[in-house]
């Protein structure tokens, strides 16, 4: 008889559970105490942190004081340039209606003082350029004319600077221009019906030449004669010399210039040959240059190292008739 075969016992499966458990060997480490390296490390990143906050804070505070004090200088050059701008219209002003009123102008002459910015020549007592025009000038003994007259790099003191009044200041050079139209130019030649124009450019934008072409009907001719004439100025004298003739009543092919006889030739020429003497032109100075631009005729004369006042500005006018004098 087979007796019973061996006993096996059966743990209950939460104590089986917990000794797999318990028999499983830890995979996670525990967590270690912090060290010294380890808290400095902390502290490193979170004062970084706190660095970078600051530093995006105080870059922004720059940038705004940046920009205001741009907006601040900008300003301040603004308000600069204004102030500057209004003394320099003041001084011219202040030009213009004393050779007004000194002159007998018929209208105040334009008046531009230079330098940028022109108060500066309180520190430095030098302005850089006066320029004075003054339009349809009648000449005593001469004409209707334009007159445009500069200084360079005058000598001022302080108060001279800022009210444009001033009296025998040095200065590195004196200009004076004159401007005659052909109306003006015609008078003086005895042809009323004078025209000019430069050889190659008769534009108002064109620019000077020694060289042009003036046309007119001379005294006892019946027709237009039209001559090529040169500008030049010689021992202070300014000299219109005609060099041949470019049209005829007739037509200005070679034919019909060379058909006019010696005599209507001769009273040609000499009707458009003309000469301004220095002592007769209303300047400071002896001519130094002739020119044409635009279909007027200019006149130049300079001084160097000369004294100047603010009367030398002003044109030679004569007297104001009746009907040129300003009324309300």
């Amino acid at each position: 008889m087979t007796g019973p075969g061996p006993r096996r016992c059966h743990a209950p499966t939460g104590a089986l559970y917990a000794e797999a458990v318990h028999d499983t060997p830890e995979t996670t480490e525990p967590a270690t105490a912090p060290t010294p390296e380890t808290r400095g490390a902390d502290r490193t990143r979170g004062r970084n942190g706190k660095d970078r906050g600051k530093g995006r804070t105080g870059g922004r505070r720059g940038l705004r004081v940046l920009v205001i004090i741009l907006i601040t200088l900008f300003s301040l050059v603004a308000v600069g340039i204004v102030a500057d701008s209004l003394v320099a219209a003041r001084v011219e002003k202040q030009i213009s209606d004393r050779i007004y009123r000194d002159s007998h102008l018929a209208a105040p002459p334009e008046v531009l003082v230079t330098g940028m910015p022109y108060t500066a020549a309180v520190l430095t007592n030098e302005v850089p350029s006066i320029h004075v025009e003054s339009r349809d000038v009648e000449i005593p003994d001469f004409g209707r004319v334009t007159v445009a007259s500069s200084a360079r790099k005058i000598t001022l003191d302080r108060s001279a600077v800022l009210t444009g009044d001033f009296r025998d200041a040095p200065a590195e050079e004196v200009f004076t221009r004159i401007q005659m139209d052909t109306v003006e130019l015609g008078e003086h030649m005895g042809i009323s019906d004078l025209t000019l124009r430069s050889q190659d450019n008769s534009s108002p934008q064109g620019g000077w030449e020694t060289e042009a072409y003036l046309s007119g009907t001379p005294d006892g001719e019946d027709g237009t004669y039209e001559v090529n004439l040169d500008l030049r100025v010689w021992q202070g004298d300014v000299f219109l010399t005609p060099v041949e003739i470019t049209d005829t009543p007739g037509g200005s092919s070679a034919d019909d210039i060379n058909a006019l006889d010696e005599a209507t030739r001769d009273k040609v020429m000499d009707a458009f040959t003309f000469e301004f003497t220095s002592s007769s032109l209303p300047l400071n100075s002896a001519p130094r240059r002739v020119y044409t631009s635009g279909g007027s005729l200019f006149i130049e004369a300079s001084e160097y190292f000369t004294k100047i006042s603010v009367s030398d500005l002003a044109p030679r006018s004569a007297p104001l008739g009746e009907d040129e004098r300003p009324g309300l």
